[in-house]
């Protein structure tokens, strides 16, 4: 029905208004709906919140006050106590009995320190006397009404209150036990300051009144408004309910003790729920509005729609004219099925083409990298150049030239190591015997102007370099510094390793080089003499194979010397 409706609307533009329209009209009755039930859900739960809430805290402080029961009990029947009493009630006066007091006062001492909230403990002996300990003590608690009920109760405890001072008060008479006569030898009070009382037991928020009753009498009110009593009367079995008085409605919550006759309450002025439920009423408006501004937007999003893949779709031509061949996002065009959706999909068909392209010629440039470098191991016959090599080495032995025969063997062994090694990477420690029989060949040329030093730790033998890597820099140092001087020329390898890395140094006293020609060689314009194999080559080859991270540094300044610094990462055998 919906979609036979839109499709009668020919403009592309009045489809979207009357989108726009059926969700505005969807997203008022949902608001009104749920304003509804939110408003009635709310002000059920506020009801069982209070509710729960006042029973978790009866809870709490019939726990609390029955431990309070406990400890009254725990001196009416303590043996000590009763043997104390009944001492002092038989002779009043005397050394004995005043000893027998301050025991009394000191035993006392243990029970006050049980509880923070115990404000004092008291006893009264048949003669009227008090014995206190505590901090807030109280005289004169017995009265005629309290005697009575305390009398009734026969030793059960009592709760009665100063509610002008916040005072609750346990009361228990003491009867002797040891005979079973259960005549009276006394009365026990504790005081409870009901401030510190209910902040170390309970958590009241200060929006609510709390109130303790015992029958129609209040034993202690927390916040309540002055003159309110009437909330309290007339009460159902219902654990909440709602009152007025003094043009305004409470909501008043009610819980009875499970161990006493007190009675529990929590009083809340009902503002503050209809306040919640207008703040509500409020937020839903809000709601409203938001619910606009996002059904402009859709609407907005929508127009978009058709202009904005044209606009990627060019932008990324435009890109490409460039030099940038990165394809559309997918997740943005794949959902498209119309006929700019095919545009955008044959558009990344052929930037995926492009890529293959050039990666296969980034490839092949490798490969032909790699070809060139093997022909250049290939340019010398391997059989014909050792048959040479060692016949050339036995001749020199057979007419005694152990010169020539160790320049024989020497260039035999080197030249064995460079081409009959296929891996691109060897150990260490072949790379430096080809430096070494390349010097022992070059000492024989040079004599004493040739001074060679080569330092290695041990502990690199497990390592493995690019094959010719260190000799051709070494034939770049004498060819560029021992021959361009007329005095000694010392050259020095070093190795070291470092945080992964492996760092080899090589190092002569020659006529040195400018910037300018450093930065020559960097960009490969420097070409070897002879046919040697250049720095540009050994660096090409470096990154080639270990990216552009490594390579070669060139450290040099003219009649200073250079420092050929090679950065390689560390591969074990």
């Amino acid at each position: 029905m919906i979609n036979w409706g839109l499709n009668q609307l020919h403009s592309i533009k009045n489809k979207i208004i009357m989108i726009a329209i059926l969700q505005l009209v969807f997203f008022c009755l949902m608001g009104v709906i749920s304003f509804q039930v939110f408003t009635a859900v709310y002000e059920k739960e506020v009801y069982n919140e209070s509710a729960n809430t006042l029973k978790i805290s009866s809870t709490v402080l019939d726990e609390e006050l029955k431990k309070i029961e406990q400890i009254s009990f725990q001196i009416s029947t303590d043996p000590v106590f009763q043997n104390y009493m009944e001492g002092i009630n038989y002779e009043y006066y005397g050394y004995d009995v005043y000893r027998t007091k301050r025991f009394l006062l000191e035993r006392l001492n243990a029970y006050y320190s049980q509880e923070r909230y115990i404000s004092s403990i008291q006893m009264l002996d048949t003669f009227g006397e008090y014995y206190v300990v505590g901090n807030q003590p109280i005289s004169h608690l017995m009265n005629q009404e309290w005697a009575e009920e305390m009398q009734t109760a026969s030793g059960a405890n009592v709760w009665r209150s100063l509610s002008d001072q916040g005072i609750l008060v346990s009361t228990r008479e003491m009867r002797k036990l040891n005979d079973l006569s259960l005549s009276y030898l006394g009365s026990v009070f504790i005081t409870i300051n009901m401030e510190d009382f209910i902040s170390d037991t309970l958590n009241l928020s200060d929006d609510k009144s709390f109130v303790i009753m015992k029958d129609d009498e209040v034993m202690f009110a927390k916040d309540f408004p002055e003159g309110a009593e009437p909330l309290l009367e007339d009460r159902t079995t219902t654990n909440y309910q709602i009152k007025k008085w003094a043009d305004s409605e409470y909501f008043l919550t009610s819980q009875k003790s499970r161990h006493s006759e007190l009675m529990y309450f929590n009083i809340l002025p009902f503002d503050e729920v209809s306040g919640q439920t207008s703040m509500l009423n409020k937020l839903m408006i809000a709601s409203f509005i938001l619910f606009l501004v996002i059904i402009l937007l859709i609407s907005r999003k929508l127009a978009r729609t058709i202009s904005k893949p044209l606009e990627e779709l060019t932008q990324k031509m435009k890109e490409a004219e460039q030099g940038n061949f990165r394809p559309l996002d997918e997740d943005k065009s794949t959902h498209l099925t119309d006929e700019i959706g095919q545009l955008h999909t044959n558009f990344n068909s052929m930037i995926q083409k492009i890529n293959t392209l050039i990666t296969e010629n980034y490839s092949k440039q490798l490969i032909i990298k790699e070809t060139e470098y093997r022909a250049l191991q290939a340019q010398i016959n391997p059989h014909f150049l050792y048959n040479t090599l060692d016949s050339i080495n036995w001749l020199a032995k057979i007419n005694k030239q152990e010169d020539i025969s160790r320049i024989a063997e020497s260039l035999g062994n080197m030249m064995r190591t460079i081409i009959s090694k296929k891996d691109p990477l060897i150990p260490i420690q072949e790379e430096l015997n080809i430096v070494h029989h390349y010097m022992v060949i070059q000492k024989y040329r040079y004599k004493e102007r040739l001074i060679f030093n080569m330092e290695k730790p041990e502990v690199l033998n497990d390592y493995r370099i690019p094959k010719l890597t260190i000799q051709p820099i070494v034939e770049n140092a004498i060819q560029h510094s021992l021959e361009e001087i007329i005095e000694e020329c010392v050259i020095q390898v070093s190795l070291k390793v470092s945080d992964e890395h492996l760092h080899i140094s090589i190092s002569d006293n020659g006529v040195g080089m400018s910037q300018e020609t450093i930065d020559a060689i960097y960009a490969g314009n420097v070409k070897p003499k002879r046919s040697g194999i250049g720095l540009s080559n050994i660096m090409e080859r470096i990154r080639l194979m270990f990216g552009d991270r490594y390579g070669i540094e060139i450290q040099s300044e003219i009649d200073e010397g250079t420092i050929v610094t090679i950065t390689l990462p560390t591969v074990k055998e």
